[in-house]
């Protein structure tokens, strides 16, 4: 039985991080036997000091993609992922823009806009004993802002980093166009990726965006999100 370590349920979202999210999706189509461990707790085990990390008979494995990789090696290939050549590059790119490029306007919007950071601190800070709550809040957050600075996306104003999520937002929604899943009949890990990162800006009001009032937009892209809830998480 594997052990998968994360965050914990956010309102209909099995989780704040995407990256959680898409790792449980490919746990559930592949039919992996999986329990969860949830809460902050787990951080400080984590040999990358990130969240997911799975527990496999003893065996640690960090980081979502290396996860996916090494659960193809273990277990069958699940039928999505049955792609030719072309289609496993034309996956790839999808999920390398969703994971470094989409997501970080995630962030931008949950902890660069003041109203929704007031939220995330409550949910994710607000146990802390005092006077930890004082000060580890705003320094995880200056943190995170270094790092949306480094990345690059946060030098861009406001307005631009929304243009810049439409734009793969576009492209996830021209791909799709009016196919179930992006490779035809059958869910594969780029479906499992998308249904990751869309599940929070779609399904999630928790937090208010621009960026997620957009995303509502893409009639395509909120049915699938919805299809793949459905059909998957719905009674987790």
């Amino acid at each position: 039985m594997i052990d998968l370590y994360k965050f914990g349920t956010i309102g209909p979202v099995s989780d704040p991080s995407p990256f959680c999210v898409k790792l449980e999706a490919y746990l559930k189509l592949a039919q992996i036997p999986y329990e969860t461990r949830s809460g902050m707790k787990y951080l400080r085990a984590s040999p990358k000091g990130k969240l997911p990390y799975i527990s496999d008979e003893g065996k640690i494995v960090a980081d979502s993609s290396f996860i996916i990789s090494y659960l193809k090696e273990k277990y069958p290939v699940i039928p999505g992922d049955d792609l030719d050549n072309q289609q496993r590059a034309t996956a790839h790119a999808f999920i390398k823009m969703i994971d470094e490029n989409l997501y970080w306007t995630l962030v931008h919007a949950r902890w660069g806009q003041e109203d929704n950071w007031l939220i995330l601190k409550d949910i994710f800070f607000g146990s802390l004993p005092f006077p930890l709550k004082l000060f580890i809040p705003d320094m995880v957050r200056k943190n995170v802002l270094k790092g949306l600075k480094s990345h690059g996306i946060g030098r861009h104003s406001d307005a631009e980093i929304v243009e810049i999520a439409c734009r793969d937002l576009q492209a996830l929604s021209d791909y799709l166009g009016d196919k179930p899943w992006f490779f035809g009949d059958r869910p594969g890990t780029l479906d499992a990726t998308a249904y990751g990162i869309l599940s929070e800006m779609i399904l999630l009001k928790t937090f208010t965006a621009p960026v997620f009032d957009k995303a509502r937009l893409y009639e395509n892209l909120v049915d699938f999100t919805n299809r793949f809830h459905a059909e998957y998480f719905a009674d987790s």
